[in-house]
C-alpha cells in the first residue's frame, strides 16, 4: 500500500515562520510535523509519495529519498489549486488503495488502523463547533455528503482529513470544477464517489491535531506531553 502526504501548501497563517520554514517542517518536540506521519504508516506502507510546493527543496533535503526503510517520492503540485488538484498529482504512482494525510496535521495511530479496517473510509472528530469545519451528513456509519462550515445543524463530526481511498478517486477528481473560491476541493470529489460506493465515516477515539497558527504549536506539544511523547 501506498502513503499520500500533501505537503505544498504556503503556510501564510502560519507566517512568518513559514517566511524560511515550510511548514511540515516546523518542530514540534523537536520533530518536524510531517515526520508525526511518516511515523504512523510505518507498517502500512511501503512508499509515501509527498506532494512539495512552497520550499519543496527544504523537504527534500531533510528527508532524502527514504524514511527508516520506506521509499520517499516527491510530486511538484505546480500551482496550489486546492486539495483534489494536489491529490490529482500523484495519479501516476498510485494503482490501487492508499492513505491520504495532511502535512500539517498530526493523527494517532489507533485511528488510521481503525480507518484502514474499510475498503474506503475518512476520519471523523465530533466537535463542539461545527459551523467552523467540514461537516458529515451520514446515513448509518456511511458518508451521503460533507458540507464545508454548514450554517444551520448538520452534526457535529468534523472532517479530520484522514483518508483510505482507492484509484477510483481520480475519475472523480477528473470530473471537478473549481468552487466557488476557484479551487479544486476534494470534498466535491469524495461527495460524488460516496453516491456509488460506501465510504465509511470512522468517530476518532485518539487525537487529531491540525496545526494553523503559530499559537498552535504550543498546544500541539502539549497534547503529545499527555499522550507520553
Amino acid at each position: 500500500m501506498k502513503g499520500v502526504i500533501l505537503a505544498a501548501g504556503e503556510g501564510t497563517r502560519m507566517r512568518p515562520i513559514t517566511y524560511t520554514t515550510p511548514k511540515p517542517l516546523i518542530p514540534i518536540l523537536g520533530k518536524p510535523i510531517i515526520q508525526y506521519n511518516f511515523d504512523i504508516l510505518k507498517g502500512h506502507v511501503d512508499e509515501i509519495v509527498v506532494v512539495v510546493g512552497h520550499l519543496k527543496e527544504k523537504i527534500i533535503e531533510y528527508f532524502g529519498d527514504s524514511y527508516e526503510g520506506i521509499k520517499l517520492t516527491y510530486v511538484v503540485q505546480k500551482q496550489i489549486r486546492g486539495t483534489a488538484d494536489a491529490v490529482r498529482e500523484v495519479r501516476d504512482f498510485i494503482p490501487g488503495r492508499f492513505i491520504l494525510l495532511m502535512g500539517d496535521s498530526i493523527y494517532d495511530r489507533v485511528d488510521l488502523e481503525a480507518c484502514l479496517k474499510y475498503d474506503l473510509s475518512i476520519l471523523a472528530m465530533e466537535v463542539a463547533e461545527p459551523q467552523k469545519f467540514g461537516i458529515f451528513r451520514l446515513k448509518g456509519d456511511l458518508m451521503v455528503e460533507l458540507v464545508e462550515k454548514p450554517k444551520e445543524y448538520i452534526s457535529n463530526l468534523a472532517n479530520a482529513a484522514l483518508y483510505v481511498l482507492d484509484s477510483e478517486i481520480f475519475s472523480e477528481i477528473d470530473k471537478l470544477q473549481p468552487s466557488p473560491r476557484g479551487e479544486y476541493e476534494l470534498t466535491d470529489a469524495l461527495t460524488s464517489l460516496a453516491q456509488r460506493r460506501p465510504i465509511h465515516c470512522v468517530k476518532s477515539t485518539g487525537y487529531w491535531i491540525p496545526i494553523g497558527y503559530p499559537e498552535d504549536i504550543q498546544k500541539t506539544e502539549q497534547i503529545l506531553k499527555q499522550h507520553n511523547f
